[in-house]
């Protein structure tokens, strides 16, 4: 089949322009389901009555229990996916996503609500791992970089979705549901999302690309022991660490920088909390996310025109001096600050599309899957950390420590990058036995 190309990228001869679409359009959705949660489960934990002083400690324990997950099935599922396709754990992870979600405000007690929660951390394992895994296996290497790039801003535009849900609470209040009704109803909207997504990607999705030959697919084992091993590739690694830290960066401004400007509000402005959200926070994460949609855009275009090494230095410098900077910032509303998060918003997705350029171009085709599978582990461990340690130095040192804190990893990974500048990026096919 000869190769065919859309939006300005080269598609692999197995991949239709077709494929490509369906694939953007369930990235938005899938998108949408890693913030989905953060903002739709505070009212449904009010709804069933658990006590205020209860929630913050619940909602991190239910978060952190996710991360677990990833962090022990990511690798599992790559492999997986390099055996039986994409496409179908793909649909498959997109179908018990949404089902959790339908589940999850059917819960009658904690107990039920980690016990489904668990389902939606496996669902939401398998996308997470092939909405990055599929867009590393569709497009020929000379353009990789700038379908991250259109990745990021298609996952950018999909965090818009769940503040599109949080009315609906209200409206089906008002069509007469109590308040734990209209939250399960809410949450059933939310699992339908999935449901559809699930469909798109199993009609639209290639399914060839990325899967290994009958013939030549290794035993499970083989497939995540060699995957393991080929994270020792020094460039591999260095996108493993990129990962961790460029999503450590996104946990950390999307968990903090909110908190900060509605604490400053209330605390320092005498602003009510609702005034303080709508006020400083909602204009100020409106401007990160516009840097965000620029950064994507402007680091894929880069990471096919460099070394994806130079990339991730470029992007891992940035993040150092604006994450840095923010121990300067005493007050988060003063007018200079709005472009320091315009800068934020560019240095937190350009780490992020550079980090998957690179380990898309190192992964070979036979163990991609389960690469990225590790490479996703390492970007959970440092949302783990961001969250968990990024909330401890919150509330004990001040509330920069956090963004400072990822300011000093990234620099680790700046100086990691231009040293890894010297070495050569191929990795040899592996050899099964």
């Amino acid at each position: 089949m000869p190769a065919q190309s859309t939006l300005g990228i080269q598609l692999v001869p197995e991949v239709r322009p077709v494929h490509l679409w369906a694939y953007l359009l369930v990235a938005i959705i899938s998108s949408a389901y890693a913030g989905a949660l953060a903002v739709l489960q505070p009212g449904l934990l009010h709804a069933m009555g658990i006590a205020p002083g209860e929630q913050a400690t619940l909602t991190g324990n239910l978060a952190a229990l996710q991360e677990l997950v990833f962090i022990l099935l990511l690798g599992p599922i790559g492999a997986l996916a390099d055996r039986v396709g994409r496409r179908l754990v793909y649909s498959v992870g997109l179908l018990l996503t949404g089902l959790g979600y339908a589940l999850y405000a059917q819960a009658g007690s904690v107990s039920e609500l980690v016990a489904l929660r668990l389902i939606v951390a496996l669902g939401s394992a398998a996308v997470v791992g092939m909405m990055v895994t599929v867009i590393a296996d569709y497009p020929q290497e000379q353009d990789r970089g700038k379908a991250n790039g259109l990745q990021g801003m298609v996952a950018t535009f999909g965090a818009f979705i769940p503040p599109m849900l949080l009315p609906l609470p209200a409206v089906f209040a008002a069509g007469g549901m109590t308040e734990l009704g209209a939250q399960q109803a809410t949450f059933a909207v939310a699992g339908s999302l999935g449901a559809f997504a699930a469909v798109i990607a199993a009609v639209g999705l290639s399914g060839q690309a990325g899967r290994i030959a009958a013939a030549a697919q290794p035993p499970l084992r083989v497939l995540l022991k060699e995957g393991l091993r080929s994270t020792r590739d020094p460039a591999i690694a260095l996108a493993c660490a990129a990962a961790f830290t460029s999503r450590g960066v996104l946990a950390v401004t999307g968990a903090f920088m909110s908190l900060w400007l509605v604490q400053h509000g209330t605390g320092v402005l005498g602003m009510s909390g609702s005034e303080a959200m709508s006020k400083l926070a909602m204009p100020r994460v409106l401007v990160i996310v516009t840097g965000a949609l620029v950064g994507a855009l402007l680091m894929g275009f880069l990471s096919d025109r460099m070394r994806r090494v130079t990339a991730v230095a470029l992007a891992s410098g940035l993040t150092t001096v604006v994450y840095l900077s923010l121990f300067m910032v005493k007050d988060p509303t003063a007018p200079w600050v709005f472009a320091l998060l315009t800068c934020m918003g560019i240095a937190e997705i350009s780490a992020f599309v550079a980090s998957q350029a690179l380990v898309g171009q190192q992964a070979p085709a036979a163990l991609r899957g389960v690469i990225i599978g590790f490479f996703g582990v390492a970007g959970a461990v440092g949302i783990l950390v961001g969250t968990t340690l990024g909330g401890v130095m919150f509330r004990d040192i001040g509330p920069s420590a956090p963004f400072v804190l990822f300011g000093a990893i990234n620099a680790v990974v700046f100086v990691w990058a231009l040293l890894q500048r010297r070495q050569p990026d191929a990795l040899p096919e592996p050899a099964y036995g």
